[in-house]
């Protein structure tokens, strides 16, 4: 079988959902969110104040005033250190374009969501990897320390991970805020799986941790809200200024009637927590107990992680996972992404943020896919 060359996880995502339209009957076990909650979607709607008091709200200078408002309380912070953006990727592509310029360096995470990548070499900045322990998913302080060079301008981490959902808590955001802080390089987190966690969200906000710290989050990941491209920034101090003006170039897309809806989530986000809870109470134990037992057939390796709807485990040794992917898609109509998209091959990011029968029926076409491509390698 010929396995395609494809370096972009975004180039691959595009292929595989019109792939998956044309192919009734496909299971996507890479989704990275949880399922669109559209019935809650429906009567939050229905009940939109559109007047000029309600939440109907014009998204300029920084954002609709009463989305600023809720993000202030659920966060504890000044709602002058807040923006609001067209989505987490916009608000990471403003921080770029505020810190980096022609010939600058930026330092990111490995393995990584590489669209964040791109963005940052959209703007002319050159790209280091700094690599996480492939067990715990820890970045050390020293090891941050010694990958940053003379050039880097900026850090970029996701947190919770994206694609191993390994999380750096409170004390090891602290520690590299040390390294941020002496080599004053700002470190900005992407959190749209922040949520997830059993932590406060003002706890799992990174820009409390320092002032060399920058926060980006949205809706997409934890509520499924993809389709609001609702999203934000906080800003620490030694950076705020810089972003903000970026942000006044910018930031012109974000939709007036998205981000109202966007406010009506923030403020009452019950319905929603519900949901996600909901979901993953009915996946995560399945997912657990089907990736225990491959992993103790010797087809895959790689617990959950604490929380969040991905997981990454690796394949056995020796194998490809692009290849792989390939063959569980052509045999078992089964969608899967390689590891080798997020920098790190020989794995395969599994996402289970949706209903627990196509989860399940995902998990069996993947263990056939599995035992079927052993016999193949031997």
């Amino acid at each position: 079988m010929n396995v395609p060359s494809v370096a972009s996880y975004a180039l691959w995502v595009r292929d595989k959902v019109a792939a998956c339209q044309a192919r009734p009957g496909s299971n996507q076990l890479f989704d990275s969110a949880i399922e669109e909650p559209t019935a809650l979607l429906q009567g939050l709607t229905a009940s939109l104040d559109l007047s000029a008091s309600g939440h109907y709200r014009s998204t300029f200078p920084n954002g609709n005033p009463v989305m600023l408002d809720a993000l202030s309380r659920r966060y504890g912070v000044e709602v002058d250190r807040l923006f609001a953006t067209a989505g987490a990727s916009a608000g990471v592509q403003i921080v770029c374009a505020a810190l980096l310029e022609p010939g600058a360096r930026i330092l990111v995470e490995r393995p990584c969501f590489d669209m964040l990548v791109d963005l940052a070499r959209s703007m002319g900045a050159g790209v280091d990897h700094l690599d996480r322990d492939p067990v715990t998913g820890a970045i050390t302080p020293d090891a941050l320390d010694v990958a940053i060079g003379p050039d880097t301008r900026l850090v970029l981490l996701t947190n919770p991970n994206n694609p191993t959902g390994f999380v750096l808590d409170r004390e090891a955001r602290r520690a590299l805020a040390g390294v941020a802080e002496a080599r004053q390089v700002p470190i900005v987190f992407d959190e749209v799986y922040g949520g997830f966690t059993d932590d406060t969200p003002a706890r799992t906000l990174a820009a409390h941790d320092s002032p060399w710290f920058v926060s980006v989050g949205s809706l997409s990941k934890l509520y499924g809200l993809y389709a609001l491209k609702c999203g934000w920034i906080v800003t620490g101090a030694q950076t705020h200024a810089r972003i903000g003006q970026a942000y006044r170039r910018l930031e012109s897309s974000a939709s007036r009637l998205a981000h109202a809806i966007g406010a009506r989530v923030l403020e009452a986000p019950e319905p929603f927590e519900a949901h996600w809870r909901g979901v993953l109470a009915a996946t995560r134990p399945l997912v657990e107990t089907r990736l225990a037992a491959l992993e103790r057939a010797g087809l895959i390796r790689g617990q959950l992680p604490a929380s969040g709807c991905i997981c990454f485990p690796a394949l056995p040794t020796g194998w490809c996972d692009a290849a792989f992917s390939e063959f569980v898609w052509h045999t078992q109509a089964l969608a899967v992404a390689p590891g080798h998209l997020f920098g790190r091959p020989g794995h395969l990011r599994i996402g289970f943020g949706r209903a627990v029968a196509d989860v399940a029926e995902g998990m069996d076409r993947l263990e056939a896919g599995l035992r079927a491509f052993e016999g193949q390698t031997q």
